[in-house]
């Protein structure tokens, strides 16, 4: 990251005008945790390339991050870039598909995540137990670099589609032919996203899910998945597709077969409580900061462990350190922890905590289950939005509702509370697994089902519609 900057700073020093410079500028901004920074030098971007869609995307994810960004302006900011990129692709005028209510539908999941990503660990259960004679599934993948767990994703989808390398035009016309009824995109404003196919609309019914904690902004997505927790009925927050609030939990996690043991509780060991978070940095704003501060002021000798892949860099270090070191707590008492580029290993570091401490207004998910599973209780906050809520809803469906705050003071108290009381996390750490294992969440089967009840629903909704539109 050191050399990136070096780099992009002498780049815009010899070319003030060169846009791409500010676009990457502001990954490594956002990567560190800058977000205000990172969102200026998209704007910057997009002041001298209006027609950007890596700054006009990366933006669009970073306000996410804020907590200085309103609903209303969070939606609109989707909502225009939606109206102004639609512009630039044809929507397809008809389908081949059989407008027939019962039926097996062919199901088609879009994705650059079919790796060893986050989004991977949700979908996985999902293409185990499709059952073939409810959906026929094609995985869309738009993966730059595949490794074994594309391997095995292949093999337990019912068909592949490698995407990537194919304009818009190519890829919405292999959707067509392969007459798919319900598009399922799982990428959202990241990296590989392929919204440019979803804005064509290659399919009667495209729906957006996992991937983004947002809307996506297109007209043409008809459909977000979530559950009842995570958005509520009475949520503030808009969307442009029309909400689908799937039972219980609207996440199927499958845990890591290289998951090792959950391991003693360290503070029984250590003498003192070490709490902990995976999230990146990005995820870390001041209110965490100050949040996280109060909480090892008030508990004497505990520790903080983060980990993430920005603490490669020793200046990413220093500016973390120095962000709680100038707020009264010692950087002595701080481990940060980079990339541990083998699975098992990165479980492994989940030994090292006491107690895991979301962040806000954007938590964990991955992280969040990830910790669960390895036994350490999470205290996450609730709030306005989808990305702040992923927490609660885990916790809620695994019964932990105990550990869901509703104020930042109840945060702490219930961080304290869970700290003082060693008997607690000594249960808590013995049975959070199979808690976890015998969960909805984990039960891919029922899970699968449930959604594919929900995908017929979908489908004969738009059957009686169009049967309704040829009448008239």
């Amino acid at each position: 990251m050191d050399e990136a900057y070096s780099s992009i700073n002498t780049a815009i020093k010899e070319n003030p005008h060169y846009s791409e410079a500010y676009n990457n500028l502001g990954v490594l901004y956002r990567d560190e945790g800058q977000i205000d920074q990172a969102i200026q030098c998209y704007e910057k971007c997009l002041a001298l390339s209006p027609n950007s869609r890596n700054a006009a995307q990366n933006r669009l994810l970073a306000l996410n991050y804020s907590e200085k960004i309103s609903l209303e302006d969070m939606y609109l900011a989707h909502t225009q870039w939606g109206a102004n990129f639609i512009q630039n692709y044809q929507r397809c005028s008809s389908y081949k598909v059989e407008i027939t209510a019962d039926r097996v539908l062919r199901i088609g999941y879009l994705s650059a995540d079919f790796f060893t990503h986050s989004v991977s660990y949700f979908l996985e259960g999902l293409l185990a137990h499709h059952d073939p004679k409810s959906c026929h599934v094609t995985c869309y993948s738009n993966v730059v670099r595949p490794d074994a767990k594309t391997e095995k994703l292949k093999q337990l989808a019912h068909a592949w589609r490698d995407v990537r390398g194919l304009n818009t035009q190519e890829a919405a016309a292999i959707i067509q032919e392969d007459k798919i009824d319900i598009l399922v995109e799982l990428t959202g404003h990241t990296a590989g996203n392929r919204l440019d196919i979803l804005a064509m609309k290659p399919a009667p019914i495209q729906t957006t899910y996992i991937g983004y904690p947002n809307t996506t902004g297109l007209p043409t997505v008809d459909y977000r998945f979530t559950d009842a927790i995570t958005d509520p009925p009475d949520t503030s927050q808009k969307y442009s597709e029309e909400l689908i609030r799937l039972p219980k939990c609207f996440l199927c996690y499958t845990p890591s077969r290289e998951s090792p043991s959950e391991g003693p509780l360290p503070c029984l060991e250590n003498g003192f409580i070490t709490f902990g978070s995976f999230n990146n940095l990005a995820k870390i704003n001041p209110l965490v900061i100050q949040l996280w501060v109060r909480i090892l002021q008030t508990i004497p000798h505990s520790r903080l462990v983060v980990k993430c892949k920005p603490f490669a860099s020793h200046t990413v270090r220093q500016k973390f350190l120095n962000s709680f070191q100038e707020k009264g707590v010692d950087s002595s008492r701080i481990d940060l922890l980079a990339l541990l580029p083998i699975n098992r290993d990165h479980l492994r570091s989940y030994q090292l905590m006491d107690i895991s401490l979301d962040t806000f207004p954007y938590a964990g998910t991955t992280t969040t289950c990830e910790s669960l599973w390895m036994g350490v209780p999470v205290v996450t906050l609730k709030g306005q939005t989808h990305a702040q809520n992923v927490g609660v809803s885990l916790l809620t469906n695994l019964g932990l509702e105990w550990l869901v705050a509703s104020t930042e003071n109840e945060y702490l108290e219930k961080a304290v509370n869970l700290a003082i009381d060693i008997d607690q996390l000594k249960t808590v750490r013995e049975s959070l697994r199979k808690t976890f294992q015998q969960s909805y969440i984990a039960d891919g089967a029922a899970f699968t089902n449930t959604l594919e009840g929900v995908y017929h629903d979908l489908w004969k909704k738009y059957v009686n519609k169009t049967a309704i539109a040829v009448v008239e």
